[in-house]
């Protein structure tokens, strides 16, 4: 099988987009190790009501490797960059994972080009045991890391076994981390598991609708953690997804493309 691959643009700073449908601005960031077409059950449905522009984040995709991207703040500062010289509009954003935490940072740090946000299956708090396992893992990726522990997350993000019309889905994922650039998924997951999700005087000062979505069964980004954050939101909301985990928006799209139009609509219709 081989990955669809829409025509990308370039910004004159090296970050890869593409652009599909017509209306107001709508700007999805996946995670790490992920490329844009982690939105392909996403493309068809919300480009049929927003110009959606989908990125490959820094070191991912066909973007370019980014050296300053050390903080969350960082590659903020690059979506931020491209969005005032390429979109030139206020934008909704809609992150997924490490995706999430740069959509709640640009919400926060530039509200006045932000009219709402989604965050997707976001990390908040972990526990003990969970930030002891990332730092495991960032050790490891350290010392050695090699693609085959690239492809590791599969067995976290999807059932095992498989189910039928899962195997896609775990198999488009398995394509993208064994193809993403080494150098820019060890920045971009050490500064993932560095970060322990948004300060909650951060989540205090989002002003415009902020919505987290996650799966029912997301171990690592769970529920508990989207409705905590929701609740720390002025205009904070959270949807749970029934039987999904941590590749929600792919495993359950139908379901979430339209939660995602209906928040987004109401967004544009609040301004």
């Amino acid at each position: 099988m081989t990955s669809i691959i829409p025509q990308r643009y370039k910004s004159a700073k090296g970050l890869a987009y593409v652009k599909k449908g017509r209306g107001p601005a709508l700007v999805l960031i996946h995670g790490v190790g992920l490329r844009l077409e982690a939105w392909i059950r996403q493309f068809d449905t919300l480009s049929q009501h927003f110009t959606v522009y989908a990125v490959d984040m820094p070191g991912h995709g066909e973007s370019d490797l980014m050296p300053e991207c050390s903080t969350i703040s960082d590659y903020t500062d690059v979506i931020a960059n491209w969005v005032m010289n390429d979109i030139k509009e206020p934008i909704l954003i809609m992150g997924h994972s490490m995706g999430s935490m740069i959509a709640l940072n640009f919400a926060s740090r530039y509200s006045d080009w932000c009219v709402g946000t989604v965050a997707f299956n976001s990390i908040f708090r972990r526990s003990e045991k969970a930030k002891q396992a990332v730092k495991d893992r960032v050790s490891q990726i350290k010392n050695s890391l090699t693609h085959q522990h690239t492809t590791a997350p599969i067995q976290r993000w999807f059932d095992s076994p498989l189910t039928e019309p899962d195997e896609e889905n775990a198999l488009l994922c398995s394509e993208w981390l064994s193809s993403v650039s080494l150098d820019g998924y060890s920045q971009a997951y050490e500064v993932f598991c560095n970060n322990d999700g948004p300060a909650d005087d951060v989540l205090r000062g989002l002003e415009i609708p902020t919505l987290f979505i996650t799966g029912s069964d997301d171990p690592n980004s769970t529920p508990e953690m989207s409705a905590a954050m929701a609740a720390m939101c002025p205009r904070g909301e959270h949807q749970i997804i029934n039987n999904a985990k941590h590749m929600a928006p792919m495993t359950h799209s139908g379901e979430i493309n339209e939660i995602v139009v209906d928040f987004g609509l109401s967004c544009i219709v609040a301004q």
